[in-house]
């Protein structure tokens, strides 16, 4: 990666800051991509809306940077998320401006992207809603600019009115905006969105493209980037005591961020599974089986293979299949590996499923 952020471009940092309010301007921004449906009726204007999270593109490798994993439709608990979310000071030191060199399926290569300088943090995406009767209520903040081509980074300094109300918050960054228009009579009424983009764009840029659009637009959908404390789980991990040497503590504790693979965690902090005697299952030899003594409910549902494979094992898990910190959790969990290794006296209640003695 490449960073052109705060500390990269120069000329820079400017403390500029506006309360954006209705603004009746030509529209002089072309919007990157347009949509069109043509329904019966006319359709109700959008209606103020909480912020909608959704699921972050995947990192370029597990082994550097987890993936925000989400299930609304689970079952099991979900963590508030905006209980991660960062002060506008915090915010302010962690926003940087990334480049990949290598095309990806979310971005291009070259083209400026906002990432966080600390891998202890996050950028989400959240999409919000705000009206614009009476102004938006959004101040920002210019804190890399200065260049000929608009390249930036504009972040929102303050919240009132209309924006507090539809959940944005200071520190995060405009990176797109979305227009809903509805045109036609009788039953020829057609529906159009369109979409722009102001990710990495100095203020005179953002402010520019929220005040471009004609009074008739009543509000205005705002693609947010928001900075985010990755939750982590707290792992005890338990060996074998055949495996340790006389005097030595059979337990060792890592931290993981939620959305890690649990194997490839666990393996990436120097955790060995040596399980000798586990017979094959799938493409891990079956020695990544872990039993989870507590912390169950901080993990990713069982799939079917998984759930008949461990009809009689209900506390063990296959760590290569198994996302730790579901939907976004923190907490604590303790488990045991390479099962076949502990002694008859040490087991507690658990057996491996793929034993082979």
């Amino acid at each position: 990666m490449k960073n052109f952020g705060v500390g990269a471009i120069a000329g820079w940092v400017t403390t500029v800051a506006v309360v954006l309010m209705l603004a009746e301007s030509s529209s002089a921004f072309a919007p990157h991509s347009v949509k069109h449906r043509t329904v019966g009726k006319t359709a109700p204007s959008p209606p103020l809306a909480s912020p909608t999270s959704i699921a972050s593109a995947p990192a370029d490798s597990d082994f550097e940077k987890p993936i925000p994993v989400r299930d609304e439709g689970a079952s099991g608990a979900a963590a508030d998320e905006n209980r991660y979310n960062v002060d506008l000071e915090t915010a302010a030191d962690l926003w940087t401006v990334s480049v990949s060199a290598d095309n990806r399926l979310d971005r291009a290569a070259g083209v400026p992207f906002l990432d966080s300088k600390s891998k202890d943090h996050f950028v989400d995406d959240v999409s919000v809603v705000v009206s614009r009767n009476g102004g938006m209520g959004i101040e920002l903040l210019e804190l890399a600019g200065g260049r000929d081509d608009d390249y930036g980074l504009t972040i929102v300094s303050g919240v009132s009115g209309n924006a507090e109300k539809a959940g944005v918050i200071a520190g995060d960054s405009i990176a797109g905006v979305e227009v809903n228009k509805v045109g036609g009579s009788g039953t020829n009424v057609e529906e159009s969105s369109e979409a722009f983009d102001c990710e990495c764009r100095n203020f005179d840029a953002t402010i520019g493209l929220l005040g471009s659009f004609p009074p008739d637009i009543e509000s205005l959908t705002l693609k947010i980037k928001r900075i985010r404390r990755w939750p982590k789980v707290k792992v005890v991990v338990a060996y074998p005591p055949s495996q340790c040497a006389d005097g030595v503590d059979n337990e060792e504790t890592v931290e993981l961020f939620a959305g890690e693979n649990l194997k490839r965690a666990l393996q990436t902090r120097g955790i060995v599974f040596e399980d000798r005697d586990a017979a094959k299952c799938d493409f891990c030899g079956g020695k990544c089986t872990v039993s989870i003594d507590t912390g169950m409910q901080l993990m990713s549902p069982k799939g079917l293979t998984e759930e008949k494979l461990m009809k009689n094992n209900p506390k063990c898990r296959l760590s290569c299949k198994t996302v730790v910190g579901y939907n976004m959790q923190e907490g604590n969990v303790r488990l045991r590996i390479n099962l076949n290794e502990w002694n008859t006296s040490d087991k507690g209640g658990f057996s491996n499923p793929f034993a082979s003695k």
